[in-house]
């Protein structure tokens, strides 16, 4: 009896950049390496006490679609994806609210050897610690989340395997934005991950947790 081989897991970032200010924002120029990479955009975005705020994402010639969304709670968690048939040359993102005069923070990355999102799970609180479980739908992926908090600028307090893709303390809005992936890449498609951040603990919070898929080649 021969089993099949296991997926290969060999995830290779090609480019990451980040964009932060008031109304609509657009990141600087970044280079991909190969065709046929995965663009994932994670915007976090202040607004309103009073009505919700969501955004959209466009640029680098590409078609961008909504992975998830989350704003039960004041201010905006998403995230989008594209992929780029070609290799990108000085190509730029932007993320345009759809209220503005608010702060956002807009952080791209582009992947090769994956092959888009898999599952998605949004959430939000007025307290408690910002956190969301997904069950992959592959296996060996990597997973992203994207959060906001609404009422302070204060650190986040990562669980161990955790890592921080992007944290903006914005003192100007009193919010917190930030994004964050699983060090290593998950077990076998089924397996149940926990992403988020212990602490703080009493704020509103946003967050949109995706399953970026390996291409298995």
């Amino acid at each position: 009896v021969q089993n099949p081989a296991p997926p290969m897991t060999c995830f290779v970032l090609q480019a990451q950049t980040t964009a932060h200010g008031t109304g609509a924002v657009t990141t600087s120029a970044f280079h991909t390496a190969a065709p046929g990479e995965t663009l994932l955009a994670f915007v976090s975005s202040d607004g309103p006490s009073t009505a919700k705020q969501t955004a959209t994402v466009s640029g680098a010639g590409l078609t961008w679609k909504l992975v998830g969304r989350a704003n039960s709670q004041p201010g905006d968690s998403e995230v989008w994806e594209a992929t780029a048939p070609t290799v990108l040359t000085a190509a730029t993102v932007k993320s345009t609210p759809a209220k503005g005069g608010y702060d956002q923070d807009l952080t791209v990355v582009a992947y090769e050897e994956a092959a888009g999102a898999g599952a998605v799970v949004t959430g939000g609180a007025a307290t408690g610690a910002p956190s969301l479980s997904l069950t992959t739908s592959k296996a060996a992926s990597l997973v992203f989340a994207v959060g906001n908090d609404w009422d302070n600028a204060t650190a986040r307090t990562l669980p161990m395997g955790d890592v921080m893709l992007e944290q903006q303390l914005d003192t100007h809005s009193g919010d917190t934005f930030w994004s964050e992936y699983t060090n290593q890449t998950t077990g076998p498609a089924g397996s149940l991950v926990n992403i988020g951040a212990t602490a703080p603990t009493k704020n509103h919070w946003n967050m949109v947790s995706v399953e970026l898929l390996n291409s298995g080649s």
